[in-house]
């Protein structure tokens, strides 16, 4: 009878922001425990409206958020998906901010957070329109939130100071003020490095007594936990512990998965950290119960579990404590591999496949045969197993940009024609030329901003390439060298996903796209290609505002038209500078020269356009329209007259971005 009535409810205002996530009241785990079994819920579902099923699903998704997260995530796709088909915008963008959340939890160290933040950005844009304080908070919250599992701390800290400004234009009752305020103040405290304690327990304290001021404990219990771990870092153990068993007895009483599992987990860990420091066996046995409760409760990601397990046994092994506990080591040591594999956290593969390289060589491999084979074909095997989930992460991620943005357009091609039919003939050819005029300046400037960048892509073939020329590596066992340039196409990706969403970029930004850029290719092309970036000290490239993507394609350009018909290769300079109020990048080539490039392309059976030269056809149009702006192309010549390489000068207005109030 309760799934029953709750089933029906329905707010009826799918175009407004009357869902509000914090006036939702809490379920009892009877409850809750009903609405996580789908397959009892979703025929109930079926039988109800369309308004009425979409409004269930979101319920559904919150009251289960730290229940059942994956049940949450199912709800909150079903939500997405009618929404979308329904072409409802306030339900599509709450749900999609609820997929946001729970995707960016699962990414507990940042590996796929590009997918969360794919989520967040839909949800941003769909629920903009609306002008409403509250979400406006909690989407420049998530932000925050993902820009810090990203270790990007600094744009973390630009969003959650936005979020807190929205705070205080909220006009809602001053208990939600109070919680959102706490709730911002505790993820500034989270981005400040754990040794800057004044910083961490300021914010920590002032968010700690809004929360006990509004008696939410709930909330609190996440903030205890970090506080913990912050307390656990420098060797507090009884606080740390102490705020840990306040997480478990509030985890237990209210059965909250989530935090049971992490709270268990640090536990666990601050065992194995006094073990470490004191080798007490007492402390080994805790750190070994507390971390098997984790697994007995965790669904995912258990990867930093088995770490610690491998790591305390390594431990125990290294002071003599028991032999076979290398063993033990290598085995946790295994799984923790096998799930950071799945997960694409290059960086923890990077350090547990130190660890079993040093058990593994001891005593002339004796503990090699728990790893159940050869080291070197174990580490091949992970690490190519890396590379393809971070290709298919990666190739995801774009998927789902670009068919968003079709479906977007599909939507406003309907719309147009539904809202031809209800012109009168006397007025359908002006009204007709009117509105389809309006509408393409309209959807001309919405796109730009959103698309621009995502026309703007990396050549397919280049990550093709690159991905190719990693996987070389792997299979020459040089691990080392792939997990570097994993790490620089893991970087340039997130710098791509990051700049899809505007027009411009500051130039640090800009630069350390074409750094990444320029890494690969030169893997790619070895002692052939060389390259030197230099920028004047009196550029200030934090604020200095620049079209995104503006200098790669010309780069790009230069290597495969420059550089790469040239026998013995060659050097690419890039060069930044101010002239007053103009911004000069010049990007130089000593290679074979347009004229003798173009030759060779004419004389070539495979007649290869780059995606660079496209791409520089289409931004020579765009760039030329900005007041102020200028492009240079210049054949350079040696002493003799003979072509010696190309140079691209660009010239911008020198604009620079407005500083953030603090």
């Amino acid at each position: 009878m309760i799934l029953a009535s709750l089933l029906g409810q329905s707010c009826n205002h799918f175009d407004s922001s009357s869902f509000n996530p914090n006036q939702l009241e809490a379920r009892p785990e009877s409850q809750l425990r009903q609405y996580a079994d789908t397959s009892r819920t979703l025929p109930r579902i079926a039988a109800l409206s369309a308004k009425q099923q979409v409004d269930s699903f979101l319920y559904f998704a919150e009251w289960l958020k730290n229940y059942d997260e994956n049940s949450s995530l199912f709800y909150a796709q079903q939500a997405y998906d009618l929404a979308t088909e329904k072409n409802w915008n306030f339900p599509r963008g709450a749900s999609a901010y609820r997929i946001a959340v729970l995707k960016g939890r699962k990414a507990k160290f940042g590996e796929d957070i590009e997918d969360a933040m794919v989520d967040a950005r839909i949800s941003k844009r769909l629920l903009g329109p609306y002008d409403n304080d509250y979400w406006q908070v909690d989407i420049n919250n998530l932000t925050g939130v993902l820009f810090r599992k990203a270790s990007q701390m600094d744009s973390a800290r630009y969003y959650f100071e936005r979020a807190l400004q929205a705070v205080d234009n909220l006009t809602e009752e001053k208990e939600i003020i109070y919680r959102n305020k706490a709730m911002v103040l505790y993820n500034l405290g989270t981005t400040y490095p754990m040794k800057d304690s004044l910083e961490k327990n300021t914010y920590y304290l002032r968010s700690d007594s809004l929360y006990q001021a509004l008696g939410d404990k709930e909330i609190r219990t996440r903030l205890w936990l970090d506080w913990g771990i912050f307390y656990q870092y420098h060797n507090a153990f009884s606080q740390a512990d102490s705020l840990f068993n306040l997480c478990l007895a509030y985890a237990q009483q209210y059965n909250d998965i989530n935090l049971l599992t992490l709270a268990y987990q640090e536990k666990g860990f601050l065992y194995s950290r006094k073990f470490n420091l004191y080798g007490n066996p007492e402390d080994f046995t805790s750190a070994l119960q507390n971390l098997q409760q984790c697994l007995d409760y965790a669904n995912d990601n258990d990867y930093r579990t088995y770490e610690i397990l491998g790591n305390i046994f390594q431990r125990s092994w290294a002071i003599d404590i028991d032999e076979s506990h290398a063993d033990s080591a290598i085995i946790y040591y295994k799984l923790a591999m096998k799930e950071a594999r799945k997960e694409g956290a290059i960086k923890k593969m990077k350090a547990l496949s130190a660890n079993i390289a040093a058990l593994c060589s001891y005593g002339g491999g004796l503990h090699q045969p728990a790893l159940g084979g050869k080291l070197e074909t174990f580490l091949d095997s992970n690490y190519t197993g890396v590379v393809e989930t971070i290709t298919n992460n990666t190739k995801t991620a774009y998927q789902r940009i670009n068919k968003v943005e079709q479906r977007d357009i599909q939507v406003s091609a309907a719309n147009k024609r539904r809202n031809q039919l209800f012109i009168g003939l006397a007025v359908l050819f002006v009204a007709a030329t009117l509105f389809i005029f309006a509408l393409q300046r309209q959807q001309n400037r919405r796109l730009k901003a959103e698309m621009e960048a995502l026309r703007a892509q990396i050549n397919p073939h280049f990550i093709s390439n690159s991905l190719n020329a990693i996987e070389n590596l792997v299979n020459q066992g040089n691990a080392e060298a792939a997990s570097k340039y994993l790490v620089h196409f893991s970087r340039l990706s997130r710098q791509i996903l990051n700049g899809s969403k505007s027009a411009t970029t500051n130039l640090a930004s800009e630069l350390k796209t074409l750094e990444h850029f320029l890494a690969l290719e030169q893997l790619r092309f070895r002692e052939k290609l060389a390259y030197d970036i230099q920028v004047d000290p009196l550029v200030d490239t934090e604020r200095v505002i620049v079209p995104a993507m503006i200098l790669q394609p010309y780069v790009e350009n230069a290597i495969w038209h420059g550089i790469k018909p040239k026998p013995k290769g060659g050097l690419v300079r890039v060069t930044i500078q101010k002239e007053g109020k103009i911004l000069v990048c010049n990007i130089e080539d000593d290679g074979v020269g347009r004229e003798k490039s173009s030759a060779m392309r004419e004389a070539s059976v495979l007649k290869h356009k780059s995606m660079g030269m496209q791409i520089t056809e289409e931004r020579l149009k765009s760039i030329g329209r900005i007041k102020g702006s200028r492009i240079i192309i210049q054949d350079l010549k040696d002493e003799s007259g003979q072509a010696s390489g190309t140079r691209v000068i660009l010239r911008l207005p020198y604009r620079l971005r407005k500083a953030q109030n603090s």
